[in-house]
């Protein structure tokens, strides 16, 4: 008997990405352990690792690989460059807060490369078993950057709270897998499209066993009602992983719920499954947007609108076309310069991560730093779906997705929430250029250099006293100096208007990507 092997020939290059993503991560350890003198050379390392992941990705060799577990594509190649833009974004704000912070460590920067491959395998899995493990190498990743900042009670609490929801969403999923597996008797997505080209459509089984992965991925998006972990997570979080953790996963479990769905087919919509889907949209928008209103720390706002924005995207899931795979690639591509964007402008607050940092620490800025005013005000006019900038693009391919395949209803729902959500994101150009900054309550930590203390002592949970480093002394004011996160916003800026200004380039590789994906 002849067995394909797994191994086949030049699978070194059809993983390149992964392989440069998991030494590099081990390089940035190695690199802390033995030349911490150059501790702050970390971050131009990372960013030279991922720079050369994306190198990488122009000589991977396209098919299924490893006897039909990992497939490399157009539209998987389009994903990994939303993952490593998301990571070099992060990076390059991190700099200036991990040094601000006082704990600038080189496993921060390999716990990004090692949860970039994570969702690369998510995106590139033919196998529900290779997108678990994919999952699991991101979520572990994730446990760790959140709870990074391990002197302060509220890090480790959103640590916590991820770790602990986390735990149950992956029982939720594999007990799902393991339901499919006992009616497929595979978990490989090639066996799934032959058993449901022909299943019952009304069997139990197969409805509890959706209904518990669909549960447990809800949790990845931060999806209504799964979504009550991301406002804590996202506010505990250093700032910039609050943002790289707003879009990347998202983006991996929505190319892998998009697989799975596609081999669902045709059972998917004839048991009403999508209906599910849809009230799962409906509701994230409606709870997002409105939650949102009423939020005055701008992580916590950023955090409900993320899951406002994901109820966005699954109006496209709804059908599964090539235009709304399109759409989703585009969408996850505009939201990864949006929101890390509006993420990286919060993190160069020079504030302790144990206060919140509200509308009023942002107010007069447009006037005191205007490029940072200015970059978060394009961030706030995109997240809003203002034309010319790329969020306006990106909705509207989404809305003429979900039109063309009949979901009116769930379209104008979507449109109806976008208006609303418009409120709260002019609020914040508001403040910036109509709100003069008070005196101690924010302004100071843009406006002088003279933080050379932060506060003596930081009180936890228990009440114990922690010492807290002090902040930098620089020479002109600190975001003068961040030569890192000025460049990702440039990244962003550039990004937002130029897609929003010539969006065909972009439509045309995403429309073909999709083809490739759902032929």
């Amino acid at each position: 008997m002849n067995l394909t092997p797994l191994l086949e020939h030049g699978w070194m290059n059809a993983i390149l990405p992964e392989l440069i993503l998991s030494i590099g991560g081990m390089v940035m350890i190695l690199f802390d352990a033995f030349a911490p003198k150059l501790r702050g050379a970390t971050a131009s390392l990372a960013v030279v690792v991922f720079l050369a992941a994306s190198w990488g990705e122009r000589l991977v060799i396209g098919g299924n690989w490893f006897g039909g577990t990992y497939q490399i594509s157009a539209i998987t190649i389009i994903f990994d460059y939303t993952f490593l833009l998301a990571a070099i974004l992060a990076t390059l704000f991190a700099r200036a807060y991990l040094a601000r912070e006082g704990f600038e460590r080189g496993e921060f920067y390999a716990m990004l490369m090692w949860g970039t491959v994570g969702m690369m395998m998510m995106a590139k899995g033919l196998d529900l078993l290779i997108v678990i493990l994919g999952l699991e190498l991101l979520s572990i990743c994730i446990f760790i950057l959140v709870g990074f900042h391990r002197r302060i009670a509220i890090s480790n609490e959103a640590s916590l709270k991820y770790f602990l929801m986390g735990a149950f969403a992956t029982g939720f999923i594999l007990y799902g897998t393991a339901l499919f597996y006992g009616a497929t008797g595979s978990t490989n997505f090639a066996a799934f499209s032959r058993y449901f080209a022909t299943a019952d459509a009304t069997n139990p089984l197969l409805t509890i066993a959706f209904v518990l992965m669909i549960s447990g991925f809800g949790f990845k998006l931060a999806v209504a009602p799964f979504h009550g972990w991301a406002p804590d997570v996202y506010q505990g979080a250093p700032t910039p992983v609050a943002g790289w953790l707003s879009v990347a996963p998202k983006a991996a479990t929505l190319i892998a719920l998009i697989r799975i769905f596609a081999s669902m087919t045709p059972v998917i919509q004839q048991a009403s499954w999508m209906k599910m889907v849809a009230a799962l949209s409906i509701l994230s928008m409606i709870i997002g947007n409105a939650v949102a209103i009423a939020q005055r720390d701008l992580k916590r706002m950023l955090a409900y609108s993320g899951i406002a924005h994901v109820g966005y995207m699954l109006i496209a899931l709804l059908s599964l076309r090539d235009e709304s795979v399109a759409a989703i690639s585009i969408y996850v591509i505009t939201y990864a310069l949006m929101n890390i964007g509006a993420f990286g402008v919060v993190s160069m607050l020079a504030k302790n991560q144990n206060d919140p940092q509200t509308l009023d620490d942002i107010a007069g800025l447009g006037f005191r730093r205007p490029f940072y005013g200015l970059a978060l005000t394009i961030c706030m006019f995109s997240l809003s779906g203002l034309p010319p900038t790329a969020g306006f693009i990106a909705k509207f391919y989404i809305f003429k997705t979900a039109v063309d395949s009949g979901h009116m209803t769930v379209a104008l729902i979507g449109i109806l929430m976008s208006i609303v959500s418009v409120y709260y994101y002019l609020r914040v150009v508001y403040f910036l250029y109509m709100k003069e900054g008070v005196s101690g309550v924010g302004s100071g930590a843009w406006e002088t250099a003279d933080h050379t203390t932060a506060p003596a002592n930081v009180t936890s949970g228990v009440g114990a006293s922690i010492s807290h480093p002090p902040l930098p002394t620089p020479h002109s004011p600190l975001l003068d100096t961040d030569i890192f996160g000025t460049s990702a916003l440039l990244i962003s800026i550039v990004g937002i208007l130029a897609i929003g200004l010539f969006p065909t380039p972009l439509f045309n590789a995403a429309g073909a990507a999709a083809r490739a994906l759902l032929p």
